[in-house]
């Protein structure tokens, strides 16, 4: 059955909805000013001192559109102040964190603006991205299968929406063209264009046999690497739909005890990273040209050989470069430095690790300041030499951190979020999004919150926020 169309409550001139001026969209007229407030077991006993929280509050600017946790942060790729977050009330938001005028510039922390409210989902919003190469598309998947279309050029209004099934877990953006890449919870993975307001199947892979956990294209978008449950690892060709390189936990040299939850792609394409439940890592290569690996092999989409070293590519390629075991849970989070042969890994154990990829993969230090698990590591791109080592992660204890990977040491601790209940898989931060200039979070909380930074150093206001 297909949903109606997106609710409208004003209509736009297409030609006002210009990205780069988007502090001047209006949003639509159901609009509702959200404080950020958090009522404990339903009391509402507003200013009651006996059950009003104070937190630490670090950030320059709040979204708090959401009713309940928010489970997926995306940027626009070419608007810096635009992003989507899609949440447990089963809604998405496209909101600005651009300032209003002067008078609301000034105000620390500001409310961020609303540009649209994307209502088609019957359950929560599980994935959010902005199709490449200028965010002219959102897509949002959910847990009823899902997945929905919106056009900036239509007032970010619904023009498509797929469901093939039950439920997407993911969705990957393709850095260069508008191609995204959907997993699933029950293994399959599904290849769209979006051309011409609709989603288009390009392929659809069927190789795992659980849940496809995450995915994440090579930086030429040649390849997308995914993972599943079931321990298996491929990489698929994305123009032919061919695995180039297939692993699965029958090579017991790559099995990891409970499945794989992790991945990523070093920046140059030459190997992958996966993480499991039981804390391991394994370092697979990748094959340095895709379309010769495919031209190459004889394999098709639907079951290309698993186990052993599963590539038709050359050099390294399919091969187990290094396995890594330095945390004692599920390895949630893995990423490369943009420039130096580094990698980082995020637990629920709470540590971070970081690894010398010239060296074998070797451990050069464990970082530990969170006090519940880690969600999320990323290598900030884009940095001068002065703060090119800059990781930033964020975990269930509800803080968002800063370190210099090069020392080894935590050198910024921003605080706003509720921390969770690790133990009950609950609270906390659950994802960011990040630039040289600014780190914006998705809560557990129901809040997004906007820190400025400036290479290591939080500089924005510290300030009491009662919620």
């Amino acid at each position: 059955m297909v949903n109606p169309p997106n609710p409208t409550a004003e209509e736009h001139d297409p030609d006002a909805l210009d990205l780069a001026e988007v502090a001047e969209i209006i949003p639509d007229d159901d609009e509702e000013d959200h404080p950020m407030e958090s009522d404990d077991d339903g009391d509402d006993g507003m200013g009651d001192e006996d059950v009003e929280m104070t937190v630490s509050n670090d950030s320059s600017a709040y979204f708090d559109g959401h009713s309940s946790s928010i489970f997926s942060i995306s940027a626009h790729p070419s608007n810096p102040s635009l992003f989507l977050t899609g949440g447990g009330d089963d809604v998405a938001y496209i909101w600005t964190s651009a300032a209003a005028n002067a008078t609301d510039a000034a105000v620390t922390p500001r409310e961020c603006r609303m540009i649209r409210k994307l209502e088609a989902h019957k359950d929560s919003v599980s994935a959010t991205a902005f199709t490449a190469p200028n965010g002219e598309f959102a897509v949002t998947g959910g847990l009823d299968g899902q997945l929905q279309l919106f056009s900036a050029a239509a007032a970010w209004k619904r023009v498509d929406s797929a469901q093939e099934v039950e439920e997407i877990v993911w969705i990957a953006s393709h850095p260069t063209e508008p191609l995204i890449a959907v997993g699933t919870n029950e293994g399959s993975v599904w290849l769209y264009d979006v051309d011409n307001n609709a989603l288009n199947i390009r392929h659809v892979l069927y190789s795992h046999t659980a849940s496809c956990t995450a995915g994440t294209f090579t930086k030429s978008g040649a390849l997308l690497c995914t993972v599943s449950e079931d321990g298996s690892f491929y990489a698929w060709d994305t123009n032919s739909g061919q695995s180039v390189v297939a692993l699965t936990a029958q090579d017991q040299r790559f099995a990891i005890e409970g499945g794989l939850y992790s991945v990523a792609v070093s920046p140059s394409g030459a190997v992958a990273a996966v993480g499991g439940a039981s804390g391991e890592i394994r370092v697979v290569g990748l094959p340095v040209d895709a379309a010769a690996a495919v031209a190459g092999g004889k394999r098709t989409a639907a079951r290309p050989q698993a186990g052993g070293g599963g590539s038709t590519g050359g050099g390294q390629a399919g091969q187990i470069i290094a396995a890594i075991s330095t945390h004692s849970e599920s390895v949630e989070s893995l990423s490369f430095h943009p420039s130096v042969p580094l990698l980082a890994s995020g637990s629920v154990d709470g540590k971070i690790g970081l690894y010398d990829a010239a060296r074998g993969y070797a451990v050069r230090k464990m970082l530990e300041g969170h006090v519940d698990s880690v969600v999320k590591v990323e290598f900030v791109a884009g940095l001068g030499p002065q703060d090119g080592w800059m990781l930033t992660s964020c975990g269930i204890d509800g803080t968002l951190r800063r370190w210099d990977a090069r020392a080894g040491v935590e050198v910024a601790c921003l605080k706003g979020h509720l921390g969770g209940n690790g133990s009950e898989g609950e609270g906390g931060i659950l994802g960011f999004v990040q630039t040289k200039e600014r780190i914006i979070t998705a809560g557990d909380d129901a809040v997004s919150l906007v820190f400025e930074v400036e290479g290591s150093a939080a500089t924005a206001t510290t300030a009491g926020a009662s919620r």
